[in-house]
């Protein structure tokens, strides 16, 4: 809910083993699930989360531009 976030190129919804990433080398470094593109930069929001996915893993989830490597947002998963 309240989701924003600045608009960029390529935006995606990444979900990281990783508490809140600081860089895209060590998002990078490890395995990640890509959910795809970010639907909006503003506005509620819902990903469907394969079902392979180990939810207990998942550290934050990321918005991350893919050409540019640059982590726009992070958000912790507790």
């Amino acid at each position: 809910e309240d989701f924003e976030v600045t608009n960029g190129p390529d935006l995606h919804v990444i979900l990281s083993p990783v508490d809140s990433p600081n860089s895209s080398e060590e998002l990078r470094a490890v395995d990640y699930v890509d959910l795809g593109e970010l639907k909006g930069n503003v506005g509620n929001q819902n990903y469907e989360i394969p079902a392979d996915v180990d939810i207990d893993s998942i550290g934050s989830v990321v918005i991350y531009c893919v050409p540019f490597h640059v982590i726009f947002a992070t958000a912790n998963v507790s």
